[in-house]
C-alpha cells in the first residue's frame, strides 16, 4: 500500500479550520501504517518524518503520484484537497494515463479521500473521473471510504459491501 499526503499550503485550511486538512492526512497516515503491511507514505514535501508537517509550498500531486505507481502498490490512496497545482492538471493526467494505458485491468486499486468541503459545489473536488472520490472529515472513517471506493470501482460485489457495511454496524452498536 501507497498513500500520496498532501502538506502543502493549501493544507493551512481555513481561518475557521486551520490546518484540518494537514490534521487528516497525518491521522490517515497513522491509520494505514498500522493496517497496512506493507506501506509507503509519499509527502508531498518530501518529509521522512511525519510529525514535522507543515502547510508549505505548491502541490506537486503529480509527481508523487507517479513516484507511488512506479512501485505498482496493490492499493494507492491520495489524501489531498484535490488542487493540483504544479504544474496544473497532472494528476488527474496521470491518473488518467494509467487507467486507460498502464492499468487497464485495474491492479492497482486507487482511492482519492478529500479532506475538504466546497460548499459552492456542494461536493469534494476530484483529481480525476478515472479514480474514485470521497469526502473524509475523520480518519477512522478512512477504512469504510476504501471499501466503498472498491464497490464504486466495480473492485468488490454488492454482497461483500453489505457483509463489511454490515460487520461495521455491529461494531458500532457493540461499543455504544
Amino acid at each position: 500500500m501507497a498513500a500520496v499526503l498532501d502538506d502543502s499550503f493549501s493544507s493551512f485550511g481555513s481561518p475557521v479550520k486551520r490546518r484540518r486538512p494537514l490534521a487528516v492526512a497525518l491521522a490517515c497516515h497513522y491509520l494505514l501504517e498500522a493496517l497496512a503491511g506493507r506501506y509507503r507514505p509519499l509527502w508531498l514535501s518530501g518529509l521522512a518524518d511525519p510529525l514535522r508537517a507543515r502547510p508549505s509550498g505548491p502541490t506537486p500531486l503529480g509527481r508523487r503520484v507517479l513516484d507511488a505507481l512506479e512501485h505498482r502498490p496493490g492499493l494507492l490512496v491520495i489524501v489531498s484537497d484535490g488542487w493540483d497545482n504544479a504544474p496544473p492538471g497532472l494528476a488527474g493526467e496521470v491518473l488518467r494515463v494509467w487507467r486507460r494505458k498502464l492499468d487497464p485491468a485495474g491492479e492497482v486499486g486507487i482511492v482519492h479521500v478529500n479532506p475538504v468541503y466546497d460548499a459552492g459545489r456542494f461536493d469534494v473536488r476530484r483529481l480525476s473521473p478515472m479514480v474514485p472520490t470521497a469526502g473524509v472529515r475523520d480518519a477512522e472513517d478512512l477504512p469504510a471510504l476504501v471499501e466503498l471506493a472498491r464497490f464504486a470501482e466495480g473492485r468488490t460485489g454488492l454482497a461483500e459491501l453489505r457483509a463489511y457495511l454490515e460487520e461495521r454496524a455491529e461494531r458500532l452498536v457493540a461499543a455504544s
